[in-house]
């Protein structure tokens, strides 16, 4: 076994030897990870949830076979029942995200899975005895900050209908933990990098870097745009299991210092594009952002420059990650873009995404 302190989440998994952990959403981008890392313990009983036994097979091959498979919807109950009878520790990394999605999501999909699936699981878990639910979040729950430094304790806002569930399914959470002593542990990742996503931000970051239009409003490539690895998320869920307490919300990224001009030029080179943006007038990109946001409802698609892209774009996302580095001993081992982006380039052009 890897020495613990160069390998923090061996570490973990050597830590939940012996333990009887679900993993929701197993077969999407981080819940595969997560599971694979807890399969290579070799000490650790993993039961999943899926939708679809073919996708597990897809996922996982021949480790499959070591896995305790249960086929459900968090937004079927019944589907639900007994799902955590047995099991020590939840890691609920299950979610309706937008890149899900070829279009706009059905309505009320983000509700039924992502606040009323997240309310039913923490039900079972209760019911069960579950030690520790561990909610995998996002800095989407947070909407738009206006403050220039984020953290914990800063004000979420969200507006979309996806940042809003998930805003709504942490809440809902932590009165769970307050009214009835479900003992909860909320991770919030930035911007996700890494093999095993179908389609999102970084395949729409490729698309359009390789045709040179990413669209760079009034200038600002100075912007903060902080990504974090996929194993230094699952390094994160993982501490949160094992540390720190009840109720706790923690946001995490690479710690790398990224900006938007950096992300452009890192994607640009692996799209062998020299200048892979085009600079828009602020004024210009508003009042696209008007319309575009007003086709995509319209014609039901997610268009390239809308007024929550627009918002994400001008957003410098100042975030402060040192609860995380205090109370869990989070300590993220990847920075490099040229590593992050590249393994995900690869694996957007292994699957024919890109």
């Amino acid at each position: 076994m890897r020495d613990r302190v160069s390998d923090p989440t061996s570490g973990c998994v050597a830590e939940l030897a012996g333990r009887r952990v679900l993993v929701t959403g197993a077969t999407g981008f981080i819940g595969q990870h997560a599971v694979r890392a807890l399969l290579g313990g070799g000490n650790v009983w993993v039961r999943i949830l899926a939708r679809s036994g073919d996708r597990v097979r897809e996922v996982f091959g021949p480790a499959s076979d070591a896995l305790d498979v249960r086929l459900g919807d968090l937004g079927d109950a019944g589907s639900l029942a007994g799902l955590c009878d047995g099991v020590d520790l939840v890691i609920h990394s299950g979610s309706a995200v937008p890149y899900a999605f070829a279009g706009a999501a059905p309505a009320g999909e983000y509700t039924r899975v992502n606040l009323r699936g997240t309310e039913q699981l923490a039900e079972e878990a209760l019911r069960a005895g579950v030690r520790r639910l561990l909610h995998v979040s996002s800095t989407a729950s947070m909407g738009t900050p206006r403050e220039s430094a984020v953290d914990e304790s800063t004000p979420c806002r969200p507006k979309s209908e996806y940042q809003v569930s998930k805003h709504a399914s942490e809440q809902a959470l932590l009165r769970l933990q307050r009214e009835r002593g479900l003992d909860v542990i909320i991770v919030r990742p930035c911007l996700v990098a890494g093999e095993g996503k179908r389609g999102g931000e970084l395949l729409k970051l490729f698309r359009l870097c390789g045709r040179g239009i990413f669209p760079v409003i009034g200038g600002r490539l100075d912007v903060e745009k902080p990504l974090v690895a996929v194993d230094d998320v699952v390094q994160a869920l993982l501490l949160g299991s094992i540390r720190g307490p009840a109720g706790g919300i923690y946001l995490v990224h690479s710690g790398g210092g990224h900006t938007l001009g950096g992300v452009l030029t890192e994607a640009g080179r692996l799209m062998g594009k020299r200048r892979p943006y085009v600079s828009i007038p602020l004024p210009v990109a508003r009042g696209a952002a008007r319309v575009g946001t007003w086709l995509s409802q319209r014609f039901k698609r997610q268009l390239p420059l809308t007024q929550e892209r627009l918002d994400l774009f001008l957003l410098d996302r100042r975030i402060d990650m040192r609860k995380a580095r205090a109370e869990l001993g989070y300590r993220p081992q990847h920075q490099d873009l040229g590593e992050m982006l590249g393994r995900t380039h690869r694996y957007y052009v292994a699957t024919g995404q890109l």
